[in-house]
């Protein structure tokens, strides 16, 4: 699932329980199946109520041509949902406002999405219809930004970079990091190697999770293996996720091949996450060389489960591992490799990592992150003072 899905999958079961009083309708287009089951569950009698929907972009498929679709619903159709429905705040989790609200409705943002926001990350992509979208929803972000009674953002590393792309100013910006739903429950789990053979992990392995996007930067995490492989040759990587960018993907393919390491670098392309937890927790390490992150995910998640992180000294990430984590310059090969080399070798360090890990993650619940984020919904309904935030 992408970031933004998982965010509402955790969210909205907590603000079902959490929101009493207030009616919460939660439009859709299919992508959010089985979380009105969560809803029911965390609070039978609760006013959330989670509509679909139909249009051409209801899949799970992961291609620009969705995202156009997406982006065009939501400027020019959803106007007229919210004309009918007359909502007194909307919460837009695209990180952009539809191009009209009714007089009296107030606007507050989510920005997940940090990408926009990186000029010279946009300038390395190849693809002219990927630039062109990212600079239009640099443009759609900025403008509802400025609209916006409050924004929300889930590191303060965002904050500073939405500050210094739209001026905006302090105090409508929010910052709520994201929580997380595996623990020690979890952790107690035994292993299952079958998870693991079945991906033809079978051997020692480091951990890639996530979307492949060029800003992944998988090409600088494969030219360090091929280092660390020389050294280790019995070594595996696996990289779990969408070929979100099918075009970068092959790239990465060519670089693995004239390596010569199509044999120890497997694509798993996405599983389910029950199977993902027995992934993470088979990994001798996990390795996050992303350029530009919010409160990532698999950050957290690999952190939950007490794996040993190697993380880019970059975006959010320092911000959310904080010392539980090894660090790199994400453009250095040399310096990720000796990080990865040290994980690989260093078994007393992948303890000590491990309990940082764990105890770090205490740091994110999800009910927590409910509560900040209603409360700058309620800071600026209709029943209370509009004030900071």
């Amino acid at each position: 699932m992408s970031g933004g899905k998982v965010y509402l999958a955790h969210l909205l079961p907590q603000l079902a329980r959490l929101a009493a009083g207030h009616e919460l309708i939660v439009l859709h287009n299919g992508d959010l199946a089985g979380v009105e089951a969560a809803v029911a569950n965390a609070a039978p009698a609760a006013q959330l109520r989670l509509r679909r929907v139909e249009g051409l972009a209801a899949t799970n498929r992961v291609w620009i041509g969705k995202a156009i679709v997406k982006l065009v619903w939501r400027l020019v159709v959803f106007p007229w949902h919210l004309w009918r429905l007359q909502p007194d705040v909307l919460f837009s989790n695209a990180g952009y406002a539809p191009g009209w609200l009714p007089r009296h409705t107030r606007l507050v943002l989510a920005l997940h999405n940090s990408m926009p926001l990186r000029a010279e990350l946009i300038a390395d992509e190849r693809s002219t219809l990927r630039r062109w979208r990212l600079r239009l929803l640099r443009w759609l972000m900025g403008r509802a930004a400025r609209r916006s009674a409050a924004t929300i953002v889930f590191s303060h590393d965002t904050r500073q970079r939405v500050r210094a792309s739209f001026g905006i100013t302090e105090n409508t910006l929010a910052v709520v990091h994201h929580g997380i739903d595996w623990g020690a429950a979890e952790r107690a789990q035994p292993l299952d190697e079958g998870v693991l053979r079945r991906f033809g992990l079978t051997r020692p392995y480091l951990l890639f999770v996530s979307q492949f996007h060029r800003y992944k930067n998988l090409g600088t995490l494969v030219a360090a293996f091929a280092q660390v492989h020389v050294l280790h040759p019995t070594l595996q990587l696996a990289l779990v996720g969408d070929q979100a960018d099918a075009d970068y993907w092959r790239e990465i393919e060519t670089q693995i091949v004239a390596l010569g390491l199509a044999d120890n670098i497997l694509q798993v392309p996405g599983c389910a996450r029950a199977e993902l937890l027995h992934v993470y927790r088979g990994a001798l390490a996990f390795v996050h060389p992303s350029l530009a992150e919010t409160c990532s995910f698999p950050l957290l998640e690999a952190l939950a489960l007490g794996v040993p992180v190697a993380a880019a000294r970059m975006s959010a990430l320092p911000e959310i591992a904080g010392e539980a984590a090894l660090y790199f310059d994400p453009y250095d090969v040399a310096e990720l490799a000796a990080v990865l080399e040290r994980l690989v070798v260093d078994e007393a360090l992948r303890v000590e990592l491990c309990k940082q890990a764990i105890a770090r993650t205490q740091m994110f619940s999800w009910e927590a992150a409910a509560r900040q984020t209603l409360a700058v919904l309620e800071g600026v309904g209709p029943r209370t003072k509009c004030g900071s935030i």
